[in-house]
């Protein structure tokens, strides 16, 4: 029995370790695309209209987490920030955006700050608390 104890405690620090290692992958990556390309890819240029930070929503039209969670969290968040700009993109038409920010999952979502760095990526579903804190890092990010 002791021993049954000692692997599952075993396994659950080896989660616990692969999941921290995950996510400090992300963060790092996020941090190198930001510095790589201080401005983004071109095609921001085109989609995007205000020097405000913004968030991009990756999704496609068969993803029910995307309908159902996903969008109603971005509304709550875009009507708490007036001039949030949310760019709801097809994940499969933007095939060279997702590329770039490395999607690989739908839903995704990515907050720039006024620069068009990015600020946080999220694979999978992000609330509405965690997009609000990136949006607010993404504004103190965007200060001279």
């Amino acid at each position: 029995m002791f021993d049954r104890l000692i692997i599952l405690a075993a396994f659950a620090l080896l989660l616990a370790t692969a999941y921290a290692v995950w996510r400090l992958r992300l963060q790092q990556q996020t941090q190198r695309l930001a510095l790589a390309d201080p401005h983004g890819p071109a095609e921001l240029a085109v989609l995007l209209l205000s020097a405000a930070p913004a968030v991009l929503y990756f999704t496609t039209p068969s993803c029910a987490q995307c309908r159902f969670q996903q969008t109603p969290a971005l509304a709550q968040v875009q009507q708490q920030l007036s001039g949030l700009q949310v760019l709801k993109l097809d994940a499969v038409e933007h095939q060279r955006l997702a590329d770039y920010y490395h999607v690989m999952t739908v839903p995704t979502t990515v907050v720039l700050d006024s620069q068009r760095r990015p600020v946080a990526i999220n694979h999978g579903l992000a609330t509405t608390e965690r997009l609000l804190a990136q949006v607010g890092q993404a504004n103190v990010n965007s200060k001279p």
